[in-house]
């Protein structure tokens, strides 16, 4: 597990409680207040989907409001595609697991198209989930950064979006799947790609029976752990939506750290586990350097 200090720690217990019994803002669900923001995140992130964390954070529109738009000028530049680029580059753990008959097993072409999109999207939301951590932790970051001039707002040409099977939904073998999941991670639920993918469960079935073994061990943490780090010291150069502002925007302290909690669990759960996940079942179907890079980056190939 994650070396955490007991705060933390305490943080993510916290949160694991609590995500449950807030649930998800479903784009489908949400007021107009919301739904701009879930506009923003989609063309801003470059994906025709909306992931988990914002679906959580809808729950305390003012502050999602406040710190989604504090980092947003930085989302479409060159330096902050090419940090999520490097991410992305040393998120494979190795040896990658021997692959399968994967054609069989379900729609190669869907299956690929969302997979790549994924994996094109996961280090940015770690990026993103670790920069509004530090600032509700106090860090201002780098209050004098400006954004470069950079891509125009939209979904990137190829990027694909499934319709997730939700737990509720989820029978036989997927449910069995989502429950393992939750209980090898420590996750609140299945994330969105396995929700994803699970359309197909003999898919599902062989790559989470190949990627669960790893969870844990010495090379999957120590990974995770670079990551992290890697991570941090990367966003604490942006200017960081901040507890003060967070306050300011009329969010009671026991709001504040509610959503602190919630973004331990995302960023030291969540969303660094499926990245590792999701980079290995990518080796798997395209070999280990496709997993490296992704085909969707604007900055891919520079320099």
């Amino acid at each position: 597990m994650e070396q955490l200090g007991r705060n933390r720690a305490e943080d993510v217990e916290r949160g694991l409680d609590l995500i449950p019994r807030l649930g998800e803002v479903m784009p489908d669900e949400a007021d107009e207040e919301i739904n701009d923001i879930y506009e923003g995140v989609k063309v801003h992130l470059r994906v025709p989907f909306v992931n988990f964390i914002f679906r959580v954070l809808a729950n305390y529109p003012p502050y999602l409001s406040f710190a989604w738009r504090k980092i947003e000028p930085h989302l479409l530049t060159p330096r902050f595609e090419e940090q999520a680029d490097t991410l992305r580059a040393r998120a494979l753990v190795e040896p990658v697991p021997e692959g399968a008959d994967w054609a069989s097993l379900g729609d190669l072409g869907q299956i690929r198209g969302f997979t790549d999109s994924i994996h094109y999207v996961l280090p940015k939301l770690l990026l993103v989930v670790s920069a509004f951590d530090e600032g509700l932790g106090g860090e201002r970051g780098d209050r004098d950064s400006q954004p470069e001039a950079g891509v125009q707002p939209g979904v990137a040409e190829g990027t694909t979006s499934l319709q997730m099977v939700t737990p509720g939904e989820a029978t036989g073998r997927v449910e069995e799947i989502f429950q393992e999941i939750r209980e090898r991670h420590g996750h609140p639920d299945a994330a969105s790609y396995y929700r994803g993918i699970a359309r197909w469960p003999e898919f599902l079935d062989a790559a989470w029976e190949r990627v669960s073994p790893l969870i844990g061990t010495d090379s999957y943490e120590e990974r995770k752990r670079e990551l992290l780090e890697e991570t941090r010291s990367t966003v604490l150069k942006l200017p960081l939506p901040a507890r003060d502002e967070a306050v300011d925007r009329g969010l009671e302290e026991e709001q504040i750290e509610e959503i602190r909690a919630i973004l331990a669990v995302f960023r030291f759960r969540v969303i660094s586990d499926t990245f590792l996940d999701v980079s290995l079942i990518k080796a798997m179907l395209d070999g280990p350097e496709a997993a490296r890079s992704s085909r969707f980056s604007f900055t891919r190939g520079r320099g």
